[in-house]
C-alpha cells in the first residue's frame, strides 16, 4: 500500500510524510490570520479585537472536532499497519457514521450557545456585535471543518499527507479572494471573514473527497462497509472521545484566559490577538510533527515494531526542538514587523496607541519563546501516547492544563496585570509538558505489540 511507515529510515520517513503536513498547516492558519489581517487593516481594531476574541470559543467546538478525527483515525492508521483491508475500510465507514452524528449535534449546540457564551466571558460591548457575528456563522458552517478534518486524518492515516495539502492550498488561495471580495468591495464587514472561511472550507473538503475516493479504490465503501458493530464503535470512540474532551478542556482554558483578558483595554486584546496568531505559526512545527508521529506510531505499533516506535518518538523529538531555537529566536526579532500585518494607522487616533499594541503584543512574543521547549516536547509526546492508544494520560494532561489555568486565569493578572496574563499559558504548557515526558517513559517500556 502507498503511503507505508514501517519501512525506511525512521528520521527519513517521518521527515518526508511531515513536510506536506507542516505546508498544510500553514495555510490551515491562513483561514484565521487572514481574516484578522484584513479586519483589522479594512475595518477597525475593533473588530480585529472582536474576531480575535473569538479564539477560544472558536477552538472550544474546532478542537473536540479536530481530536475526535484525529483519534478515530489512529484505529485506522493502526488497522492499515497491520495490513488489514477490510478492517481499514469498516472503520473508514464507521468514522463516516460517527462524524455525520457529531455534525447534528455540534452545530445545534454551538450555534444556540454562542451569544451567552461570549456574554458569559465578559466580552466588551465594544466589540460584542463583531465577535457574535462572527462566532454565529463559524459555529453553523462547524460541518465543513468536520468533513475535511475527517478525510484529511483518513488520508494520512494512509500514509498521505500530500493530497490535504493541496486541498487546503486552494482553499487558503479560495478564503482570500472571498475575503477581500466579501470585505472589501461588497463590504460585509466581520461577515464577510466568516462566510469566506467556511464556504472555502467546505468546497476544499468536497473536492478532496471525491478525490480520495477517486484515486484509492480501496476507499470506495460497499454497503457491507457500513455493517459495523457496538464494539467497533467503542475502538473508535475509545481512541477519539478522550481526545477530543482533552481539546475542548483546552479549549475552556484558553475561554478563561479571554475571560481574563476582556478586563484589559481593546488595544491590549488586539496586540494580544496578533501575538496569539504570530505563536500559532511559530508553534506549526511542533504539531505537524506531532501529527505525523502519531500515525508514524499508530502503523509500527499496529505492525507490532516496537522499536521503531521508540526510534521515531527520539528523532522526531530531537529535529522539533532544534526547530523551537531558531522560530523562538525569529519570532522575537521580528514582533514588531509581524505584529504591524494587522494593523493600519488610520484607525488608531486619540487616546488610543500604537506603540501599546506592539508592546502587548511583543511581551507575548518574549515570554512564548521563552518556554516554547516545553510547548514543542508536549506535542510530541502526546501524540506518540496517542498512538498506541494510550489516551488516559493525554486526557490527564489536558486536565491538567485546565487545572493551571482556571487557578491562574484570575489571579496572576490582579498580581501582575498584563504580564501575569500572557504568563497563564505558558504555565499550563510546563506542567502538562512535563506530566506528558514522565508518561511516556512510565509507558513505553511495558508496552506490548499491538492485537487487533
Amino acid at each position: 500500500m502507498d503511503g507505508d511507515l514501517t519501512r525506511g529510515n525512521p528520521a527519513k520517513v517521518i521527515v518526508i510524510y511531515a513536510l506536506p503536513i507542516i505546508l498544510g498547516n500553514v495555510f490551515q492558519q491562513l483561514y484565521n490570520v487572514v481574516d484578522l489581517i484584513i479586519v483589522g487593516r479594512f475595518i477597525s481594531y475593533q473588530a480585529l479585537a472582536g474576531v480575535g476574541i473569538t479564539n477560544g470559543l472558536t477552538f472550544f467546538i474546532l478542537g473536540f472536532v479536530m481530536g475526535i478525527t484525529s483519534g478515530m483515525a489512529i484505529r485506522t492508521a493502526q488497522l492499515v499497519g497491520a495490513g488489514d483491508l477490510n478492517g481499514m475500510r469498516r472503520s473508514v465507514a464507521t468514522s463516516l457514521l460517527l462524524c455525520l452524528a457529531s455534525c447534528v449535534i455540534l452545530t445545534a449546540f454551538s450555534v444556540l450557545l454562542a451569544r451567552p457564551l461570549l456574554r458569559l466571558i465578559g466580552t466588551g460591548e465594544e466589540i460584542f456585535g463583531f465577535a457574535s457575528t462572527y462566532l454565529i456563522i463559524i459555529y453553523a458552517g462547524v460541518s465543513t471543518q468536520i468533513a475535511y478534518n475527517m478525510i484529511s486524518c483518513i488520508l494520512r492515516a494512509l500514509g498521505d499527507s500530500r493530497t490535504p495539502l493541496y486541498f487546503l492550498i486552494f482553499s487558503s488561495l479560495l478564503n482570500i479572494v472571498i475575503d477581500l471580495l466579501f470585505i472589501v468591495i461588497f463590504d460585509m464587514g466581520v461577515k464577510g471573514a466568516a462566510y469566506g472561511t467556511v464556504i472555502s472550507q467546505g468546497l476544499s473538503a468536497l473536492l478532496c473527497f471525491i478525490y480520495a475516493f477517486w484515486k484509492y479504490p480501496y476507499l470506495r465503501l460497499s454497503r457491507k462497509d457500513f455493517n459495523t458493530s457496538a464494539s467497533f464503535i467503542w475502538e473508535h470512540l475509545r481512541i477519539g472521545l478522550p481526545m477530543a474532551f482533552q481539546m475542548s478542556i483546552i479549549a475552556i482554558g484558553i475561554v478563561l484566559l479571554q475571560a481574563a483578558l476582556n478586563a484589559f483595554p481593546a488595544t491590549y486584546i488586539a496586540g494580544f490577538t496578533a501575538a496569539n496568531k504570530i505563536q500559532n505559526f511559530g508553534s506549526l512545527i511542533a504539531v505537524s510533527m506531532g501529527v505525523a508521529i502519531a500515525n508514524f506510531v499508530g502503523q509500527n505499533y499496529g505492525a507490532g515494531y516496537m522499536s521503531r516506535v521508540r526510534e521515531g518518538v527520539r528523532v522526531t523529538l530531537i529535529i522539533t526542538l532544534s526547530a523551537c531555537v531558531v522560530i523562538s529566536i525569529l519570532m522575537v526579532v521580528l514582533s514588531r514587523p509581524l505584529t504591524s500585518l494587522f494593523l493600519t494607522s488610520g484607525d488608531v487616533a486619540g487616546a488610543v496607541s500604537l506603540d501599546e499594541i506592539y508592546t502587548a503584543s511583543g511581551k507575548y512574543l518574549l515570554t512564548s519563546a521563552i518556554f516554547f521547549p516545553f510547548l514543542f516536547e508536549l506535542f510530541i509526546y502526546r501524540n506518540a501516547l496517542q498512538g498506541v492508544g494510550k489516551t488516559f494520560w493525554t486526557l490527564m494532561a489536558g486536565i491538567l492544563e485546565l487545572v493551571i489555568r482556571c487557578a491562574t486565569s484570575f489571579t496572576l493578572p490582579v498580581l501582575f496585570g498584563y504580564t501575569g496574563l500572557i504568563f497563564v499559558d505558558v504555565l499550563a504548557w510546563v506542567g502538562a509538558g512535563l506530566l506528558q515526558l514522565v508518561a511516556y517513559y512510565k509507558v513505553l517500556p511495558k508496552l506490548k505489540p499491538c492485537t487487533l
